[in-house]
């Protein structure tokens, strides 16, 4: 893999190497001379102690066993590894963990490690290095060295924030850079060969209050730092583009970027690109990004970078040409260096920066609702994000204005059935699901479809089923604003066997058609508690990782579609929930799982999840059953399943109880939309050892059918099972107020 300039590899650890050719960037620092990457760290090449090979083998087993859902003997092992000896293996571990979203116990996990070099008894520790300095068959390779215990403090602190950067935490990135500015770490000796960890600190200097959005802290850090054989003039210069870019110092941005040559050619043509795009100027930026582009041509780079598409995403807000912009923030979020350790993180664009521009991009659209909810996921992520703040704000603002003023009626755009101009839609069936939204800047305050009310949301989306009569059906939708102001939209169906085009008085009638959606799931275990008034659990994960094994390997639920959310914060199970919204389309079908502790408040008749960062005594920090509920009721999924195994969970719904008979057709279930729970425990207390557990995952294993309803599958194999062994009462029941209609979730194996 290639990096697209020196700049962005050397932006991040705050030096440029002089006399590298910009032709010569092939596996990012392998191609650099032995002289030039010998720093001058104090250390010593040595050879493994046992102690050492026993942990690293120990953390490459933990990692193993993580993998593969063995969650307690993984964590034992990891602990047992950095007892023994603390290696960097365990940051392979980490990054697993914040894989599965636990970036909680990840962030446990190295602080265990780094607390634990202080127990080292050599004066000494070992560490693999961080770049690597041996020449072998052909090529440099990385070796353990001796270094000393700042030294090595800081190589682990060094991992921890690269793991925090990838993955999002802002919260322990300004932590561990605090620790990291506390180390007293010299210049070993300056301008003759590299003192990494001395040099690396110094960029920590400037990039600290940067995050903090402390910008003249930040370029007063830069202008103070030394001019060496390793920050050069043009480093310097470069460095200072950056930050005045961020801050929206256009003027100094572009005048340092200008400063940039040579080898750092590239670098310029990127900068500019960046600032033109925020200053609104959309021929400078791209004329520039072609241009860096032509640079990149010359030593062979053939993808584009995360950060690019950030940029291009606000060109394309500049235009006005939202829809486009909303593409290249979507690759934003979703697009990763792979295969570059540690660089793989010097191009992420924090997701709070994307969320807020995909705010701006639905604001744009006059889809005010996923507009809020963009902005509010930035904030959830980073609640000191001033620019999703004051978007907030105008937005409110321009609804409220909008509102007062609003005379026009709803928009009403169909997504199912989508009737096209000339044609008419056919089903064979006597209902049809009728789903869509209505677009309005003051908000809908309801919509019925042939006169009937159905269910629908402030923010526009609508569904409901309709009957049909044989031969033509005149289908009506009215949608009305909160300012009173209606729209209607007529279209016909005909309810005919006939399955394929048809004319009928010259008129095309084409059969419905239901897409076929993926499956996603949606995994949270809440086990390790910071309150001491609330005990930790031992299994919420370990079930959770059980049943994405099942689902991954038994079901129609591919890898990157099942998302886990292990030891998350109430922030971050919003900032989930909201995410999906964004995510999914009508077409796809979603399973929610919860395990963890619940309440149950008598005096309120209200039921609350217990994340790990609730506290005891503090209801403020709860979170409410209503709140995940309308949370779900926002997700545009055509099915959706909450699982739920906590105490009093069976408070999430008030169910209407199992239907008499037995279920409908499958393809009847599957044509509507369904919201659904099933929880382990009728508004009592469940143990950590779940027989509900025992019993679902003993169901979804066992099963031998192709297509298993959520409802045949309590029925059959849970509710009995589950009363006979606990006393617990597991329920199913539909969530009404999240817009079930009345399909099911089906369970459709490989």
């Amino acid at each position: 893999m290639v990096l697209k300039s020196c700049f962005f590899v050397f932006i991040s650890i705050g030096f440029f190497i002089s006399g590298v050719s910009a032709k010569n960037t092939k596996g990012v620092l392998k191609e650099y001379s032995i002289e030039s990457l010998a720093y001058s760290s104090k250390f010593t090449t040595t050879n493994p102690s046992s102690e050492y090979e026993k942990a690293e083998k120990l953390a490459i087993e933990a990692n193993n066993l993580l993998k593969a859902g063995e969650v307690l003997k993984a964590n034992h092992t990891i602990r047992e590894s950095i007892k023994v000896y603390p290696t960097k293996s365990i940051f392979d571990y980490a990054r697993t963990l914040c894989g599965l979203s636990d970036i909680k116990t990840a962030n446990t996990i190295m602080d265990l490690a780094y607390q634990q070099l202080n127990q080292v008894n050599n004066k000494n520790i070992l560490l693999i290095e961080p770049f690597p300095s041996k020449y072998e068959n052909g090529k440099m390779v990385a070796v353990v060295k001796e270094f000393s215990l700042p030294r090595a403090q800081f190589l682990f602190a060094y991992d921890a924030y690269n793991v925090n950067k990838e993955f999002g935490d802002r919260s322990n990135m300004i932590r561990i850079l605090e620790t990291i500015l506390a180390l007293n770490i010299e210049n070993s000796k300056p301008n003759v060969g590299l003192d990494f960890e001395y040099t690396q600190q110094e960029s920590y200097k400037w990039e600290l209050p940067m995050l903090k959005r402390e910008f003249s802290k930040s370029i007063k850090a830069i202008n103070d730092r030394s001019i060496t054989k390793y920050f050069t003039e043009e480093a310097k210069s470069g460095t200072l583009a950056y930050v005045y870019n961020e801050a929206d110092d256009f003027e100094n941005a572009l005048k340092f970027s200008d400063k940039l040559s040579g080898i750092y050619t590239q670098s310029k043509y990127n900068l500019k690109f960046m600032i033109y795009a925020k200053m609104g100027n959309n021929d400078s930026a791209m004329h520039n990004y072609q241009l860096m582009q032509a640079e990149s041509k010359k030593i062979g780079k053939t993808f584009i970078q995360n950060d690019e598409f950030y940029y291009l995403s606000l060109i394309d807000l500049n235009k006005k040409e939202y829809q486009k912009a909303l593409v290249n923030l979507d690759s934003t979020l979703n697009h990763r260096i792979q295969g570059m350790g540690s660089f793989a993180t010097i191009a992420l664009v924090d997701k709070w920066k994307t969320f807020k521009l995909m705010g701006d991009a639905y604001t744009g659209l006059l889809q005010f609702e996923k507009a809020r909810d963009c902005y509010n996921i930035s904030l959830l992520s980073n609640p000191d994000f001033e620019p999703s703040v004051t978007a907030l704000v105008q937005l409110e603002t321009k609804i409220a204005n909008a509102s007062a003023v609003d005379k026009i009626a709803p928009v009403i755009n169909l997504l199912d059935p989508s009737p096209k101009r000339g044609l008419k839609v056919s089903t064979a069936s006597a209902n049809v699901l009728i789903k869509g939204f209505a677009q309005d800047a003051s908000g809908i305050k309801e919509v019925s479809i042939n006169n009937k009310i159905v269910y629908s949301q402030n923010g526009g989306d609508f569904w409901g089923e309709v009957p049909l009569n044989e031969g033509l059906n005149k289908v009506t939708i009215s949608a009305t604003d909160l300012m009173g102001n209606k729209a209607l939209q007529v279209f016909e169906i005909e309810r005919s066997i006939t399955k394929t085009v048809v004319a009928i008085n010259n008129e095309l009638i084409v059969p419905i058609e239901i897409k076929t959606g993926k499956n996603v799931c949606l995994l949270i275990g809440a086990q390790n508690y910071t309150d001491a008034n609330i005990p930790s659990l031992a299994n919420p994960v370990a079930d959770a990782v059980r049943l994405k094994l099942i689902l991954k390997n038994n079901y129609n639920f591919a890898e990157e579609s099942i998302i886990t959310l292990f030891n998350p914060s109430v922030n971050d199970v919003k900032r989930q929930l909201l995410e999906l919204t964004t995510q999914l389309q009508p077409e796809d079908n979603l399973l929610i799982f919860y395990a963890g502790h619940g309440i149950w408040v008598e005096k309120e008749k209200k039921g609350y999840w217990l994340m790990t960062d609730a506290k005891r005594n503090d209801p403020n920090t709860w979170l409410p059953n209503k709140t995940v509920l309308d949370l779900i009721a926002k997700i545009p999924s055509r099915h959706t399943l909450l699982i739920t195994d906590a105490c009093f969970s069976g408070s999430v719904f008030k169910t209407r109880g199992l239907t008499d008979g037995a279920p409908k057709a499958i393809q009847e279930m599957e044509a509507k939309i369904s919201r659904i729970a099933i929880t382990s425990g009728n508004d009592t207390e469940v143990p950590d050892q779940s027989v509900f557990m025992k019993y679902l995952i003993k169901a979804l294993s066992e099963n031998k059918e192709k297509f298993l309803t959520a409802q045949k599958m309590f029925i059959t194999q849970i509710i009995e099972a589950v009363m006979t062994e606990s006393k617990t009462e597991p329920r199913y029941g539909t969530l009404e107020l999240a817009g079930h209609v009345g399909g099911d979730f089906i369970f459709t194996k490989k």
